[in-house]
């Protein structure tokens, strides 16, 4: 199981609505892009920042190396 906790601080009717008005946070998980414009409603983050935006990718790539998908990272050509 991977775990990330995202902190957001405290953010006014008006910091939503300007937030809103950018069109960023419609068709996200959470309705924030933290790689985004999103960036400044978060006070903190504990865990893999990659779990946030998509998928864990450290665990993934460990996960993969175990069970032989995966045999040498980075990809070479």
């Amino acid at each position: 199981e991977i775990t990330t906790r995202v902190k957001m601080r405290e953010i006014s009717d008006e910091e939503i609505e300007g937030y809103l008005s950018t069109g960023e946070p419609f068709g996200k998980a959470g309705s924030y892009a933290i790689q985004g414009i999103g960036i400044f409603m978060i006070e903190g983050i504990s865990g893999s920042y990659t779990n946030v935006v998509g998928l864990p990718l450290c665990a993934l790539i460990q996960s993969l190396r175990s069970a032989g998908a995966l045999r040498e990272f980075p990809f070479r050509d």
